[in-house]
């Protein structure tokens, strides 16, 4: 009989929407559940955050707009809302990143370009490499701790391995041979979107499709309806502000795209289990 290994307080924070990102060393197949949620019986994955994965070591095959395999030295980029499959690594070592997506103002271009339909694979250069492993592992100690400054050093860690993504990005990026389907365009414009009055019609006028059909290819597609895509988003937003600012609720709420402030409470209290002011006051704790 085997045990259960529970999940690291970092990730549990992460999970919670607590901690801004979370970092995992790939260790063979050692990895602590960051799979995202999967349609019944397609072997797909969704998740509602964004996801680097550098490889060190070893290959890893991934279905994701196509097949991929990813060899030593190469970043998988896997924007928020993004169907793919779970990977299969092959003596494969390097690290998984994961940040909400408040966090992507670095990097909304890169993650848009994928969205697009450009390649979601990377290749840096090998002194942009040896950064970008120095700060995953000085993001992976910070997830581990609870020092004093620990947010900061989140924002500034994560900034440099966006920003040297961007850079990798300049020389590597390029088209894909599938077109960005409805679903990825229906999501890029939620997430531009979803701060201001918006509805499943507003949608699918962006898209030129009707409103049943971007509903049915959306659900289809993530395993998620476009409203709640809409609430992932403004709930993003809305825990920046709270672990950022000390704005009242009032002035979240309509920060957010909500009229009413309880309307707001009501929705993030169901997403979170507790209300917005309660979700604040634990941070401040922790």
């Amino acid at each position: 009989m085997t045990s259960q290994t529970p999940s690291p307080p970092g990730l549990a924070a992460f999970q919670q929407g607590r901690a801004p990102l979370y970092v995992s060393r790939l260790e063979r197949h050692a990895q602590h559940g960051l799979h995202g949620r999967g349609r019944p019986g397609s072997g797909k994955r969704v998740h509602p955050y964004a996801v680097v994965v550098l490889l060190t070591a070893g290959r890893s095959r991934v279905r994701h707009a196509g097949a991929l395999e990813l060899r030593p030295g190469d970043v998988h980029l896997i924007p928020p809302g993004d169907s793919h499959a779970e990977a299969h690594f092959e003596q494969a070592t390097g690290w998984a990143l994961t940040f909400w997506p408040e966090q992507a103002e670095h990097s909304s271009r890169l993650f848009s370009q994928v969205r697009g339909g450009c390649h979601p694979v990377l290749r840096p250069t090998p002194a942009q490499h040896r950064r970008l492993e120095q700060w995953m592992q000085a993001l992976e100690e910070e997830c581990a701790g609870s020092d004093e400054g620990q947010a900061e050093a989140f924002d500034s860690l994560l900034r440099l391995v966006l920003v040297e993504l961007v850079r990798a990005s300049a020389s590597t990026l390029r088209s894909g041979t599938e077109a960005s389907s409805l679903a990825r365009q229906a999501l890029a414009f939620v997430e531009k979107s979803a701060l201001k009055p918006l509805s499943l019609s507003d949608v699918a006028q962006a898209v030129a499709r009707t409103p049943a059909h971007v509903a049915t290819v959306v659900r289809s597609e993530t395993g998620r309806t476009v409203g709640e895509w809409i609430l992932a988003q403004r709930m993003a937003e809305a825990r920046r502000r709270l672990r950022g600012t000390d704005a009242p609720m009032d002035t979240i709420a309509h920060q957010v795209g909500y009229a009413d402030v309880t309307h707001f409470i009501r929705q993030f209290r169901r997403v979170h289990g507790q209300t917005p002011a309660r979700w604040r006051r634990a941070g401040e704790t922790e």
